[in-house]
């Protein structure tokens, strides 16, 4: 008899990620801002365009599609000249044809994402994009981050100095395309800078100048921050003065392109086989200079294809690097994989670098003696690679299938073959052991004797992910005839995820049996897409079960901050609270306490919680912060619920463990209540006189030092506090933040919201003034706002 109590939190983790899939509001079926597309305009917009693509395929009589709509056309508002955000109406035959059909749409709603890269059909030479299935929580925002997640900055240059600009220019000039520079103060490259890039690329090339590049900010006397200006063909340039968004910067820059790149066939532009291939290969071959990345590459357990040459700079042995960088883009991302120039003094015998290198396997005199023979090295599967003695070097044709081929052969086998027998152990197998709601099983339909190679490479890099487990099917074998009648796959080859429950036997109540929820997988059977679809299933099971072990979800819900520029961006620019924690990275208790954290930060991103926004930093390491704040290390940990607009906080610190505890922690209950108190409007808060500036080399010393001296927090009103009303900031709009606004619009919006406030601060002042005590009454105007 099965477990009845492990079968109870599977169905319940089930009908979880059953409901957050399907979950949707109420509102009218609205496409005022979303491109209608068809046979006539698919193509040329969506499958030969340089950008990405979010396509909704819909039905306009399906309720679920109709509670999408408004959804999908926030997104296409926050993000119009960003990318494009189009439907497609599959019940329209006349005017969508087999546009549905072609895409495997076999369900209402249907989200398909097209990223930039495009493959050629190998039978009609044709360019084609394989979309992927989004299959993640359909919100705005998520949405939205699906489609910038696609993005990539990999056409905007760097010009840090004067010598970075002179080339920029002189490559503009030799191929005739006008620059493109954005001076700006921000660290990270914006989505819209990004998708204008990427679409406009043809005709212009594009440059980012950060604020300390001194020179190049002199050289054009640039004042303020973000500004454009784009260097002309032949000389003299042009400042941008228009409207700081995406359609209205597109169309001043496609007036800077000659009549016959903007106007040229984007068809034709398809079918530049080479152009295509590399662009693929830049989304992932991490083009390096040196072997600094050598040794962690040696010590993790990932493998790691290495293709190394001898020339340094940009242009040095350019022909073998696209010709790697194509294979690389038809190989696909089936493992970590490194373009390399090795300066020469690596190459001089008995150098550190050269021993590096002969350790790996590279023929270092023969590298030397002809620079741009690249040589392909794989690092195998295990940690300290070194010891492991099994580098392997590609010796076959610069073809990206042999590549991909010869790549996977060496992935080891995390793939168990089912059939009638292997069947019921396999599927009853719950990986995590009962940490997981679920147990997803990832099966392979197919005709092949063994698991192919690109289905191990998915395993090996999925593993751990979601509690998934991966198994293949041989579809003409007698011994799987009795899977291949329980899950009668719609066609062979085919992918698709199970998700058993056990459930009492209808006929037999004291007996159990397996239920299995489906999800086929409609898309190519080609490792990225089939990657990227598992990819988001995992994300949703993992964010629904609270068990994350990815650490770019990691990163996104719970961010550590060790800088000015991440600082802005994650606590205090986006519309909302940041619930700021600041812990000790060397406790005994950090695992424990940013465990609470990040449950806490999935707990409020699976409720819409869009309004509080949680990161935290390393106090110890950052003494501004703590002073900021009237912190000391012995206070640590401490959990801050902050609001930047109005300068006030709230603090959560730990509650003391038992006698001679030395690790009290945040502990979970504790980190709810405090949140639930915040979001109930029962804390009371701390002016603030000055945010903090995070600072590298800012270590904090002993509570000798007492980092207390000079808080905002400590002098301003001698420790008046306020209660804390949310009311306002839940109720901003923070849906479509992800993209945001300007920082003029955002700080009129603040000054207009501050001063209401401060209007219905007095006319409510003016009717309790009778039931005041008179020292209340003096309170200063920074002591009494509301957050």
């Amino acid at each position: 008899m099965l477990n009845t109590s492990a079968a109870r939190r599977r169905g319940i983790g089930l009908a979880l990620i059953f409901l957050l899939a399907d979950y949707v509001s109420a509102k009218y079926f609205t496409y005022n801002d979303v491109m209608e597309l068809n046979t006539a305009n698919f193509d040329k917009l969506v499958v030969n365009s340089d950008g990405v693509a979010l396509v909704q395929f819909y039905a306009p009589g399906s309720p679920q599609c109709k509670s999408l709509a408004s959804k999908v056309n926030s997104v296409a508002v926050n993000l119009k000249g960003i990318a494009l955000v189009g439907a497609v109406d599959c019940t329209d035959k006349e005017s969508a044809g087999k546009l549905c059909q072609r895409h495997d749409v076999r369900s209402f709603p249907a989200i398909k994402l097209f990223g930039p890269d495009r493959t050629k059909n190998p039978y009609t030479g044709e360019m084609l994009k394989q979309p992927s299935d989004y299959t993640g929580d359909r919100t705005s925002k998520d949405l939205a981050e699906s489609v910038t997640r696609m993005l990539t900055d990999v056409y905007v240059s760097r010009i840090r100095n004067l010598a970075d600009l002179k080339e920029l220019r002189n490559s503009g000039e030799k191929a005739g395309k006008p620059q493109v520079l954005l001076f700006t103060d921000k660290e990270t490259v914006t989505s819209l800078y990004k998708g204008l890039s990427m679409q406009l690329r043809r005709g212009l090339g594009f440059g980012l100048v950060h604020s300390t590049a001194e020179e190049v900010v002199r050289e054009f006397e640039v004042e303020s921050y973000p500004t454009v200006l784009v260097l002309k063909v032949g000389g003299g340039f042009e400042t941008y003065t228009g409207e700081s968004k995406a359609p209205a910067l597109r169309e001043y820059l496609l007036g800077f392109m000659s009549a016959d790149v903007a106007g040229a066939d984007d068809a034709a532009a398809a079918t530049d086989a080479s152009r295509s291939d590399k662009a693929s290969a830049w989304s992932f071959v991490r083009q390096v200079e040196g072997l600094s990345e050598l040794a962690a590459l040696e010590a993790r357990e990932d493998m790691a294809l290495l293709a190394l040459h001898g020339a340094e700079g940009e242009d040095g042995c350019k022909a073998a690097r696209q010709a790697f960088l194509t294979a690389a883009g038809e190989m696909q991302a089936v493992v970590d994989t490194l373009l390399v120039s090795v300066p020469a003094s690596d190459l001089t015998h008995g150098s550190e670098g050269a021993k590096a290198l002969t350790r790996i396997g590279v023929e270092v005199s023969e590298l030397a003696a002809d620079p741009c023979e690249l040589q392909v090295i794989l690092l195998p599967f295990g940690k300290d690679k070194a010891d492991l003695d099994m580098q392997l070097k590609y010796t076959g044709p610069p073809e990206g299938k042999e590549l991909q081929r010869w790549v996977t052969g060496e992935v080891p086998n995390l793939v168990s073959e089912l059939n009638d027998m292997t069947a019921s152990e396999f599927l009853t197998t719950d990986p995590s052991e009962g940490k997981f709601p679920v147990t997803p099983k990832v099966l392979l339909f197919t005709n092949k004797d063994e698991a192919p190679g690109v289905f191990r490479a998915l395993a090996l890099a999925l593993r751990g992910r979601g509690n998934m487990a991966f198994a293949w099917v041989q579809a003409s074998s007698r011994e799987a005839r009795g899977v291949m009648e329980s899950f009668k796959p719609p066609k062979v080859p085919s992918l698709l995820v199970a998700m058993p429950t056990i459930v009492p036997d209808e006929n037999n109540p004291s007996e159990h049996r397996l239920r299995f929820g489906m999800q086929p997988y409609f898309g190519s059977l080609k490792y990225t897409p089939m990657k990227s679809f598992l990819e988001q299933f995992a994300s949703q099971i993992e964010m629904s079960s609270g068990v994350v072990q990815d650490p770019d979800i990691i990163q996104k819900t719970l961010p550590q901050v060790t800088n000015q520029a991440e600082f802005q961006e994650h606590c205090t620019e986006p519309a909302g609270m940041c619930m700021l924690a600041l812990l000790d990275g060397k406790a005994a208790g950090f695992e424990d306490e940013h465990k609470s954290l990040l449950a806490a930060a999935m707990q409020q991103s699976r409720s819409g919680g869009g309004a509080l926004h949680f990161v935290w930093v390393d106090a110890p390491k950052h003494k501004s912060v703590m002073q900021a704040f009237g912190v000391m290390a012995s206070d640590l940990p401490v959990l801050l619920a902050l609001s930047a607009k109005r300068m006030r906080f709230a603090a959560l610190q730990h509650s003391p463990g038992a006698e001679g505890s030395k690790s009290p922690r945040l502990r979970p209950e504790q980190v709810s209540r405090f949140i639930s108190d915040v979001l109930s409007a029962k804390i009371k808060t701390e002016p603030l006189q000055a945010l903090p500036e995070i600072r590298e080399g800012d270590e904090a010393g002993s509570d000798a030092d007492d980092p207390t001296s000079g808080s905002a927090g400590a002098s301003a009103d001698d420790g008046a506090v306020e209660e804390f009303d949310l009311s306002e900031i839940l109720s901003e709009e923070v849906e479509g933040a992800a993209v945001g606004g300007t920082k003029a619009e955002r700080l009129q919006e603040i000054e207009e919201q501050l001063k209401a406030e401060e209007e219905a601060r007095k006319a409510a002042e003016k009717k309790k003034k009778t039931k005041k005590k008179k020292g209340k009454k003096s309170k200063s105007k920074a002591a009494s706002e509301e957050l």
